[in-house]
């Protein structure tokens, strides 16, 4: 007798939300590249399974874990922000001038003074 499947995985979300398949369903999720979306993964900690096969090994993301690790970088970007903002008593930064650029204008100035 063989065996009938009723039901794809995406099509009944479970208590973990709707189980993303590739990388390419999780970067549409989260609106961004895949590029970006496997970055997060390696140095930011995004939520991402694997599972690995003989060659190749596949990923999968649920998105409920998804959306809490978002809200959860969010609230730690918004909160790095407030606390790293400039003092507003201590008045503009003094303007930077690279150093390729410092040694044209000390050229300049030079050759200027030559004339």
């Amino acid at each position: 007798m063989p065996i009938e499947v009723t039901s794809g995985p995406q099509s009944q979300p479970d208590s973990r939300g709707r189980r993303l398949e590739s990388w390419k369903e999780i970067a549409a999720y989260l609106g961004r590249d895949v590029t970006t979306v496997r970055r997060w993964e390696k140095r930011e900690g995004l939520p991402v399974h694997r599972l690995q096969h003989s060659k190749l090994g596949s990923v999968y993301a649920y998105s409920s874990e998804l959306a809490a690790w978002r809200d959860k970088e969010r609230n730690r970007h918004t909160l790095a922000g407030a606390t790293d903002a400039p003092d507003p008593e201590a008045g503009p930064k003094p303007a930077r001038i690279r150093p390729v650029r410092r040694w044209l204008v000390v050229g300049g100035v030079a050759l200027v003074g030559c004339l």
